[in-house]
């Protein structure tokens, strides 16, 4: 079943993705998009692979059908409130790989777990490279 909401969670973005791509082409008179660039927080728990895969599921039949997904991972940040560290999220190196970004961010600095996300839950466009229709309407 894992698998299976995974897949959803990724279509979804992919689906967002697209949609937000096609309105900032047609708000630019774009005739074809070739690559959308964005930025996916550690947080989001979006597997690059699937997205990519869900990407080019969603932008069939559109003109961002073939365009590459770029995908650039932003590390996650926490705030400790035991200690007051503030920095970037480390993964514990006992907990298999599989299952360590689904496990509570425990403090890289006293090994607390009273922690809270202070970045890396985003996923931003950060932009789209397309052809534009030079002619003028009208």
């Amino acid at each position: 079943m894992l698998a299976s909401v995974s897949l959803m969670h990724e279509f979804s973005a992919a689906c967002s993705i697209v949609e937000t791509a096609l309105e900032a082409a047609k708000n630019n008179r774009a005739t074809k998009v070739s690559a959308v660039s964005v930025e996916v927080g550690e947080f989001t728990f979006l597997v690059p692979e699937q997205l990519i895969f869900n990407f080019e599921i969603a932008s069939k039949n559109s003109i961002l059908e073939g365009a590459e997904l770029r995908i650039k991972t932003v590390k996650g940040h926490l705030l400790c409130k035991d200690c007051n560290f503030e920095g970037e999220s480390q993964v514990d190196p006992s907990i298999p790989n599989q299952i360590a970004v689904f496990a509570p961010m425990k403090c890289p600095k006293c090994g607390g777990s009273s922690t809270k996300i202070t970045g890396g839950k985003d996923f931003v466009i950060t932009s789209i490279e397309a052809e534009v229709s030079e002619s003028t309407a009208g």
